[in-house]
């Protein structure tokens, strides 16, 4: 093997990181093959991308990979926490692993934090942690590295990772699933109707960054001549997938219920209706992130039908 060297992103890089990616990231939840207009919108086009943080592996002017870090938002979603750095994707071309490429990518993303000031590395983009990638890696929102993607996670605890918090990956197939039918939904049925609406739940600076680029719808769930919803749901189209998928999918996200009108069913019903709702519209699958310390939301969303393929796990170490 030759000389393998490591240097900063370059103008020139995309098409290279392109074939890395749909050569190299093979696993479920990978959006591939993807284009060098797809990685921009995912990861360069960001206003806070910055080339240092996106390093790559060298080789007699081929690259063999790459790393990319970034930072968390801060607590009130207006700019950067340069505290909490976040590995968003390590690739490595099959050919050239075993030669310690990895563990020299990630040494080198940890420098670049650690000069920004970081004190926290996490491994796998997840909620408030997820600077790039959305839309092209994990489906519908990013939770961490993915249990189908099995090369990373022995990898990363080698690396003195280890595990923070899981995300369970459901899906539901919306042209063959069954919805459960009772008294309860029903009369929710029948007194309800859902409204929607181009615009988010809130609106702030990581929102913007993040996902104006990406096609966005709000439903509702509103009493028939109410005024304010029992719940609501977004659902963001995930496009870029098709070709791994062979679906027409999208992805469910921000669902919430007020805390006066939870436990009375219609955070279930929200998702029956939904899920008609885009049968109608030809979508064939529906996916919803759901963390695994939250057994009564998973309880809901299973029994809407949906049922769990996959698990995101994020991993984290101090910055050394």
């Amino acid at each position: 093997m030759s000389e393998v060297r490591f240097r900063p992103f370059r103008n020139f890089d995309p098409p290279e990181l392109v074939r890395l990616w749909n050569v190299s990231y093979t696993g479920r939840g990978v959006a591939s093959p993807i284009t060098p207009d797809i990685f921009d919108i995912a990861a360069l086009a960001h206003t806070y991308f910055d080339p240092r943080g996106l390093i790559v592996a060298e080789e007699q002017d081929r690259l063999v990979g790459f790393i990319h870090v970034g930072f968390c938002v801060n607590a009130e979603h207006t700019d950067l926490d340069h505290s909490r750095a976040v590995v968003c994707a390590i690739v490595v071309d099959p050919d050239s692993r075993h030669h310690q490429i990895g563990s020299q990518l990630l040494e080198r993303a940890e420098q670049y934090a650690r000069s920004l000031g970081a004190r926290e590395l996490f491994a796998g983009p997840s909620p408030e942690r997820d600077p790039f990638y959305t839309g092209i890696y994990g489906g519908s929102r990013a939770s961490g590295f993915l249990e189908s993607h099995s090369t990373i996670g022995p990898f990363l605890v080698q690396q003195g990772f280890s595990e923070h918090e899981r995300h369970g990956v459901y899906q539901k197939d919306l042209q063959q699933a069954r919805d459960p039918i009772n008294f309860r939904l029903i009369a929710i049925r029948r007194k309800t109707e859902l409204r929607l609406t181009d615009q988010p739940s809130s609106v702030d600076w990581w929102w913007m960054v993040r996902m104006c680029r990406y096609d966005y719808l709000r439903f509702e769930m509103f009493p028939k001549n109410g005024t304010e919803p029992v719940a609501g749901i977004s659902v963001i189209g995930l496009d870029f997938y098709t070709p791994a998928w062979n679906e027409r999918a999208v992805g469910l996200l921000d669902m919430h219920v007020p805390e006066q009108e939870r436990r009375k069913g219609y955070a279930q019903a929200l998702l029956i209706d939904l899920g008609r709702r885009l049968k109608d519209e030809m979508i064939t699958l529906a996916e919803i992130h759901v963390p695994l310390q939250m057994p009564e939301v998973i309880s809901l969303v299973e029994g809407a039908g949906f049922q769990r393929i996959d698990t995101g796990v994020v991993y984290r170490r101090d910055v050394q």
